[in-house]
């Protein structure tokens, strides 16, 4: 998978067991081995919009929880339907030599392929210099924890970190920064889903909106001395009406004639679920988590009960 220079990506070349993801300034890209959704589950239901192969969307989606709590963002834009397949029988791909031999081939494909009907995207990785960050602003040493844990038959937690990656491509235009928001919307909602298959896991046979809420504020918001939610608050409550006035033009509240949402709600629900899906994934906060916690207690003292 080949991706283009509007994304914004850590700089070097990272490994999993059966691939790598790597980004320089002349281009970014990741090689997985691995099959179809179909050949993994025959079952599944029939899409356009499947882009992403199960290990592809494993490896994006472990690399994108590797971001730290205010810090840079992992920014993917993929440039969708197009794979170049290669003969990975004899290549080692934890190999420096084959990452730049495929850089190589990559580099020239897209030169060859300019003007060409045939492959009239890959171009656009020769268009300007790749955004990249240093690594360290990314928990990069996570990685291979995410990844083992993130199985590509987890199904609702992809579809909830595909969903931040589709935002983030739809926030580089502005004109589509409500879609943005409604892609966050989705990932919010795999979210919910997987936090209630936890409460019901722990025993509580019919879970609500709420004691989702409670969950939330228990795993993520009480050490930092925030009040516990009360009787009436829903799991992210603050977006639940824009959420229901965005995707329901009519509704209990009336009928409105556009979202009723600001661009600060993308920034802040996109950080909030990505350390969501990061806890659920693992089971573990990270360092920077820690960290917070830790000069939080410094500034406000320690919390009751500590």
């Amino acid at each position: 998978m080949v991706f283009d220079p509007r994304g914004m990506y850590p700089s070097g070349t990272f490994h999993v067991e059966n691939g790598f993801f790597h980004a320089s300034e002349e281009i970014a890209f990741s090689v997985v081995k691995g099959e179809s959704w179909e050949a993994q589950d025959p079952e599944v239901r029939f899409s356009e919009f499947d882009w992403a192969s199960p290990q592809e969307l494993r490896l994006l989606a472990s690399l994108l929880l590797c971001e730290k709590r205010g810090d840079a963002y992992v920014r993917f834009y993929p440039i969708v339907r197009y794979g170049h397949l290669l003969d990975a029988e004899d290549l080692d791909l934890s190999s420096s030599r084959i990452v730049e031999k495929i850089s190589e081939l990559l580099l020239d494909l897209a030169r060859e392929s300019k003007g060409a009907p045939s492959r009239p995207r890959i171009e656009r990785c020769l268009d300007a210099p790749y955004s990249l960050v240093s690594p360290d602003r990314y928990a990069i040493s996570r990685l291979p924890e995410f990844w083992h844990h993130l199985s590509s038959r987890n199904y609702v937690a992809l579809r909830g970190i595909y969903a931040l990656i589709k935002s983030d491509m739809l926030s580089c235009h502005y004109e589509f920064y409500e879609e943005s928001i409604i892609s966050l919307y989705i990932s919010l909602e795999a979210s919910f889903s997987l936090v209630m298959r936890q409460l019901r896991n722990c025993g509580i046979d019919n879970p609500s909106a709420h004691d989702a809420a409670v969950w939330l504020h228990e795993h993520f918001d009480k050490p930092f001395g925030i009040p516990e939610p009360d009787s009436t608050e829903r799991y992210f409550h603050d977006f639940y009406e824009g959420r229901v006035m965005t995707l329901h033009p009519a509704s209990r509240y009336g009928d409105s004639p556009y979202a009723p949402i600001m661009h600060d709600d993308a920034p802040h629900l996109r950080r909030s679920l990505r350390e969501v899906f990061a806890y659920l994934v693992t089971g573990t906060h990270g360092n920077d988590y820690a960290e917070d916690l830790r000069m939080h207690e410094i500034r406000y003292g320690p919390r009751s009960g500590a």
